[in-house]
């Protein structure tokens, strides 16, 4: 039987999941960021531990504890752009003859031992996850369910911890022997990050298919407030993607532009081969240049109106949002993977892959944390399948 192997590199950590946090009070505004880059709390991106303790003056733990007065953690779970999509792409296809392998760094304390015991819960392969001396990442994650009109927002404080020293001499060979390479939100793991365009030019030179989804960059955004980010050594990493997935507002940091169709001319004019830019629950971009994805003229998608219904009808079945966008890319990675899967290489659909994304996304929202442990294999691809079809039939104006 015909074998796919992905291999995947990025943020992986772990999420302490504060659910009831009100954003608008007064003791969540009074450490909201005031300029860019100055360590301040903002909905929606991330912040590092130590830029928040440097510009409120004063130890993280008192800062927390004044925002979510003290309680403990709603959730704990596995959080990062590369390992939950990971895991969602691995439970959607199941059933298929596919390995998904991911590659990373913990520490060597009780955390790590906390994530690799969800991971044994999921399809993903761990003999790649190693641990290295000091603590394994983490982030506490701030959830306002009502924030944006009741849409909901998230915003992080990390710790990048053990990630600091993960090399890409760690990945060795085995990461390339791979049909699929998918680097997700490696500002959040510095030296993949900043080697990334020559990893981008390995995997193509593997004959790889290179997929890249990108995080909140706080520390190129500290480091030159207000001002472009790099992605990798160059732009040069660009025109060595297959598929870019980035939220608008790190498209606009990337491409250093102020709107969306200059945005968007940056990346085509360097080369990207096709792009998703998601927007939260506002409509998403996608485009393709026929040669990766079949040719898709830049189109403007809504997000899954059954799951805002599904909410209002029923707002005891909420979650929070955390996780939705990483769930958006493994949705999109299952789907690449499955259409490469089945002999389509060339006449791939980008939107049939957004189709899986948003349902993938949308589900998130009915759950607290961004990895959704099953009852048993073919849960989750059930659940997710009905919003996939259902926004299926949204978008064909049935």
């Amino acid at each position: 039987m015909k074998k796919m192997k992905v291999s995947c590199v990025g943020c992986s950590l772990a999420d302490f999941v504060y659910a009831k946090v009100n954003f608008n009070s007064d003791a969540f505004k009074k450490y909201m960021s005031r300029s860019d880059g100055d360590g301040g709390l903002n909905p929606g991106h991330l912040v590092f531990t130590e830029g928040l303790e440097e510009f409120a003056g004063k130890p993280f733990e008192q800062i927390k504890n004044e925002i979510t007065g003290g309680v403990k953690p709603d959730a704990f779970n596995i959080g990062g752009p590369a390992i939950v999509a990971l895991i969602n792409a691995s439970q959607l296809l199941y059933d298929q003859n596919i390995e998904f392998d991911f590659y990373g760094a913990l520490g060597q304390d009780d955390t790590a031992e906390k994530i690799l015991s969800i991971l044994k819960q999921t399809p993903v392969k761990m003999d790649n996850y190693i641990k290295v001396p000091g603590f394994s990442p983490f982030t506490d994650v701030f959830s306002d369910p009502d924030y944006h009109d009741g849409k909901g927002e998230r915003s992080f404080v990390n710790n990048i911890g053990s990630a600091w020293k993960y090399t890409p001499e760690m990945l060795g060979e085995r990461f390339f022997d791979a049909d699929i390479v998918f680097f997700g939100g490696t500002a959040l793991v510095p030296l993949i990050h900043d080697h990334l365009t020559a990893l981008l030019k390995k995997g193509r030179e593997k004959g790889c298919v290179n997929i890249v989804t990108t995080v909140f960059d706080f520390r190129n955004e500290k480091k030159n407030a207000g001002g472009k980010w790099p992605l990798g050594e160059s732009d040069e990493s660009y025109r060595l993607i297959d598929l870019l997935i980035v939220d608008w507002e790190e498209a606009m940091k990337l491409s250093g532009k102020k709107n969306i169709d200059d945005a968007v001319k940056f990346f085509i004019e360097n080369g990207l081969r096709s792009f998703i830019i998601t927007h939260g629950a506002e409509n998403f971009y996608v485009w393709s240049d026929g040669s990766f994805f079949k040719k898709q003229e830049l189109t403007a998608l809504p997000v899954c109106k059954l799951v805002g219904e599904r909410i209002k009808k029923n707002p005891e079945l909420r979650g929070d949002t955390t996780g939705c966008g990483d769930n958006f890319a493994g949705g999109v990675l299952a789907s690449v993977t499955k259409q490469f899967y089945d002999g389509k290489a060339g006449s791939m659909d980008i939107i049939e892959a957004c189709s899986w994304g948003c349902a993938s996304g949308g589900f998130a929202c009915f759950y607290i944390g961004g990895t959704y442990l099953e009852k048993f294999p073919g849960e989750k691809k059930g659940k997710v399948s009905e919003f996939q079809q259902a926004f299926a039939s949204q978008i064909a104006g049935n």
